[in-house]
């Protein structure tokens, strides 16, 4: 347009209109009003139902890279959620609790069940340093499968999508530990119809600043309630004549994301049990340890 104004025999963008010999027909002669307002510029948002190749707690479109998940991969997208009041002026580092809890609700319902429930990790993905600094308030959840044995994330060619419905092998349900000292150093599950030791019970949430700071009285006592509540039997002072515990708290990286949830097994200091415990009660679960 700036070109063809140049070649005007009389100088139209000195004069009005009308002063021109005459304007090409079609042609109003206001070089402004006749331009559409540019679209507004596409945010990149990454998309859920995809798998990756790796964990990472931040992502960007420049590192991007989806692959479809019946091919060998790590992580699961479960969803990608706005975070709640992202309008706010709130930065990256305080929106880790939202995006925790966020991420947290759309595991379970993409699940079936309580993602901490299962042999899982939950790792929320907040928007690059530089593409919240643009706008982006959005978090994307990724689940992965840990190995109870090494803990170490799982590869794997299938989605997760429902994997902790009922029968799934990835629920807590029984195993057998492997117990060094006072570590536990692997956990084998099996079905609990066949020979165990322990069976997963319940979880609950301790406050510190890092995993290792919980002290293990706190767990004992969170575990002591857990178990009770599973078993049927009283959570009083005959308890640790009853039963014994394992918990399990996150590891740290986890722990920084935002779950603060111990892992509670009942364990009967070693004996084999058959079936669950579930509802034993204390007809089941006497007194017979020595405190």
């Amino acid at each position: 347009m700036r070109r063809w104004a140049a070649t005007l025999t009389c100088a139209c963008v000195l004069f009005t209109a009308s002063a021109c010999a005459g304007a090409p027909k079609g042609v109003d002669g206001d070089l402004t009003d006749d331009w559409s307002a540019p679209p507004a510029a596409a945010q990149f948002r990454p998309a859920a139902g995809v798998c990756h190749d790796d964990l990472t707690a931040q992502g960007s479109l420049d590192d991007y890279a989806p692959i479809p998940c019946t091919t060998t991969h790590v992580a699961e997208t479960a969803a990608v959620v706005q975070l709640p009041g992202a309008e706010g002026p709130r930065n990256r580092a305080e929106s880790a609790g939202d995006a925790f809890r966020t991420c947290s609700r759309q595991a379970g319902a993409f699940l079936g069940a309580d993602w901490r429930t299962g042999w899982l990790v939950l790792q929320p993905v907040l928007p690059s340093a530089t593409a919240w600094n643009g706008g982006a308030r959005w978090v994307r959840c990724d689940l992965a499968e840990v190995s109870p044995i090494d803990a170490h994330v799982v590869n794997r060619r299938t989605t997760l999508k429902g994997g902790l419905k009922p029968g799934s092998a990835l629920r807590m349900t029984c195993a057998n530990p492997t117990i060094k000292g006072e570590q536990v150093t692997e956990m084998h599950p099996v079905t609990c119809s066949k020979s165990h030791t322990s069976e997963f019970a319940g979880l609950f949430t301790a406050a510190a600043g890092a995993s290792q700071d919980v002290p293990v009285g706190k767990v004992e006592k969170g575990c002591d309630a857990a178990i009770a509540t599973f078993a049927g039997i009283p959570d009083d002072g005959s308890i640790t004549a009853r039963v014994g515990w394992l918990g399990f708290p996150p590891d740290d990286g986890s722990w920084k994301a935002g779950d603060h949830s111990i892992r509670c097994f009942l364990w009967l200091n070693g004996e084999k049990m058959t079936g669950s415990y579930r509802d034993a009660g204390t007809a089941k679960l006497k007194i017979h340890y020595v405190n």
